[in-house]
This record gives C-alpha cells, structure tokens and sequence, in this order.
C-alpha cells in the first residue's frame, strides 16, 4: 500500500499546540493563498469556555499586513467580543479615531522619550536586582530557567515601579498579565477571576493615589502620575480613563515583555556571534535588537473589523467581517526580509519588522520594553563572559498571542576576578 497522503494545513489548524510553538513555517504554507476565512481564536481579555471568538480573515504577508494595520478607517480596532467580556477593555488597543486621537494624546506625553529614557537608572538596578536575585543563588555553572524568574518578574517590577504599586505585588502582576494574555492554560474561572482582581486592584489603588495627591502628598509611580497629571488641548483622562490605562500597560507590558525578554536570551545564547558582537561593540545591540523582533517577535496577531466591504487580493472581505493580522508572518515574508530563517545581525531592513504594529495602533509601551531589553543586556555584559544553552529550549504551545519560551534553561559564566 502507498502511503497516505499528508492532510493539507488550514488556517483551522493554526491553534494548535505544534503550531504555536513554531509557527513560522506553517505560516509559509498559507502565506501564498492568504487572505484566507475560517481562522478563530481568542483576543486579548477573552474567556475560552465562556466567550465565543468569530471566524475571520487571515492576512499573512507583509503588504496585506501592513494595508490592514494601517487602513484604520476601513479596519476598525473596536472587539465587541472583548468588550462584552467579563475583562475591562483594553485602552487605545481597542479604540477607533477621533477617540483614539485624544487618547492617544495624553498617553503620549506620558510615554515620552524623554520620560522614558529617564526610568534608565531605575530599570538597570532593577535587572541588576533580579538577575543577583536568581542568577547568583544558581549553582557555578548550574543551570537556570530564566522564564521561570527574570523574565517572568522584571517587567513586572518594572510596572510596579511605574505605577506605584509595592514591589511585592510582582507575582500577582505577572500572574494577572498571563490570566488576561491568555499564556496560561487556566480555567475559565481562573481567568475571570484574574481579570476582576486586576480591575478591582486598580481602581482601588488609582484613587487612593488620586486622593492622596489632592491632599498635597507625594505619590509614587512616574507613568501613573502621568496619567493623572497630563492635560492637552485643556483635557484630562476621566477616572475610567486612568485605571483602563493601568490596567491595560500592566497586561501587556508584563506579558508580551517577559515573552521579549526570553526570545532575547534565546537569541544570546543559540545564534552564533552575537554575543562576541555585542562584548566588541555595545553599539550594535539597536541591530540585534530590531532582528530580535523580527525574528523572535513575541506579538503574532491581532484582529480588526472590516467597516464597509473591501478587497485584498482575491478575498472579497464584507463589512463587519473579521480579519487576523499576523505580524509574525510578515515578519517571515521573503519577499521583504530574504533568508527570513537566518538571524542577521546586519539585515538592512530590519527596522520593517512589524511586532510592535503599524500605524496609528503601533504600541506606546514599545520604548518601555526596549529599555527593559537594553539593560537587560548591558547587565549581562558586565557580568558575564559567556551565555550558554544548558538545556533545550521549550516553546510556549498555549496561545498565539505571543511567541516565546515556556523554558529556557542556561548557564552564565561569571568574567574572571
């Protein structure tokens, strides 16, 4: 007898653990006959087991990726199905112009450049912090899984740190992130009980800052107090506003970072040259960085809602359809990035990656998390002269929300004394 034939991969196939752990090559599958229909998944906030995702479009490669992120009139970013949902709804992510406008605004002078780059020395102590944390107490030349501590806990202290909230709380912030990210295998209930926590855990904590500062007293957290301070054109965020905010850059600066964070170890550790490149030349980390994203980029998809009827390439797309964007695979889309399966340290086009979006939508808290990155880094440097695989690296299989390590397990040898 012959041997059957392989069963052809469908867009119906792309939840799947296998996929999700590598998604690239199935990616490359599709990528020619996308847009395709059928696709359903879960977006940010969502319960698997209580909400009920729609069927949508899958758009794979770089130029139809790109017309949808960037077209927000014809593509709308408002989720009815998040927004029905037991979560509160995530700002900017979820909201259309002229709102989005406003709000983006006010959020922007929060997230300044300059405001950013200020949070350098406290971000750095904070690595420096974690990294003697766990990295230290390890066995010399022992083996550690820096998803399960580093990257699971720094972009959750730094949160913490941003929006005043105690240090301690760390573990609830990531655990809540993971819960609303949908990274976990939890349990409906699980996950709606995370997602009332953190609302309920913010609008308690916002108003007691709010209330603490109209008494005249100092209040902690520089992005927090942002949100509350930041006035243009004679507007303020509401309350509602505020606490959303919270809530939103806590879900996805704790998750989407610590995935970062670990493709970043990934990289250091498994693609040849780059840490010798980086102990040479610190300069050069923008470039590893920009392919870090390209090639290991955590955010994969995110949907949007077709406003009137529109046509990408042979699909006849209907208003009020749903569309998946893949940033993943256009990242991975020869006809942009050549050799996309080689990492490239001087790929001149690096700086197309699409992980943090396109357009209007592109993440405010992208500079947040590249400071994380680059302090991450230069700590490593001047404390290591060598990062190493100690074990197979283990690819999350749960969601493809996010790419990146369930485990990652390494030694790190400490520079002669």
């Amino acid at each position: 007898m012959g041997k059957p034939a392989a069963k052809a991969f469908t867009v119906e196939m792309l939840n799947s653990p296998e996929v999700v752990r590598n998604p690239f090559p199935y990616y490359d599958e599709l990528r020619a006959a996308a847009p395709l229909y059928g696709y359903r998944d879960y977006p940010p906030g969502t319960v698997p087991g209580v909400d009920l995702p729609e069927p949508s479009w899958v758009v794979l490669s770089h130029a139809d990726v790109s017309r949808v992120a960037f077209d927000h009139d014809t593509f709308s970013s408002r989720d009815g199905l998040q927004e029905q949902s037991t979560a509160p709804t995530l700002m900017l992510v979820n909201h259309d112009r002229p709102e989005h406008t406003r709000l983006r605004k006010i959020a922007s002078k929060a997230f300044s450049p300059a405001a950013i780059q200020s949070l350098g020395p406290a971000v750095r102590e904070l690595a420096r912090d974690t990294m003697e944390t766990f990295f230290d107490q390890a066995a010399p030349g022992g083996a550690v899984d820096v998803m399960a501590d580093y990257c699971a806990l720094l972009p959750a202290r730094v949160i913490a740190l941003v929006m005043g909230v105690p240090q301690e709380r760390d573990r609830d912030i990531r655990r809540w992130a993971t819960a609303f990210m949908l990274s976990a295998d939890l349990s409906a209930e699980e996950r709606q009980a995370c997602n009332l926590e953190v609302s309920e855990f913010y609008t308690t904590h916002v108003r007691e800052q709010m209330a603490a500062r109209a008494r005249g007293e100092a209040s902690p957290g520089d992005l927090l107090n942002a949100f509350i301070e930041t006035e243009v054109d004679g507007e303020r965020l509401t309350e509602e506003e505020i606490i959303r905010f919270c809530v939103t850059a806590t879900v996805a600066g704790a998750e989407t970072t610590s995935f970062l964070l670990g493709n970043m170890f990934a990289v250091l550790a498994d693609e040849p040259g780059v840490w010798e490149a980086l102990q040479e030349d610190r300069s050069r980390f923008n470039a590893v960085y920009e392919e870090t994203l390209r090639y290991h980029g955590p955010p994969q998809r995110l949907f949007r809602v077709a406003t009137r009827d529109v046509e990408i390439g042979h699909a006849r797309i209907k208003r009020g359809d749903w569309v998946a964007c893949f940033f993943g695979a256009a990242n991975y889309d020869p006809d942009v990035f050549p050799d996309p399966y080689a990492f490239k340290m001087d790929r001149p086009n690096g700086n197309r990656q699409m992980s943090f979006g396109h357009g209007i939508h592109r993440c405010l808290g992208a500079p947040l998390a590249r400071l994380e990155a680059e302090m991450t880094v230069l700590e490593l440097l001047d404390r290591y002269a060598a990062v190493r695989r100690a074990a197979p690296i283990r690819w999350q299989g749960v969601s493809l929300l996010n790419h990146g390590p369930e485990h990652n397990s390494l030694q790190f040898v400490p520079k002669a004394r």
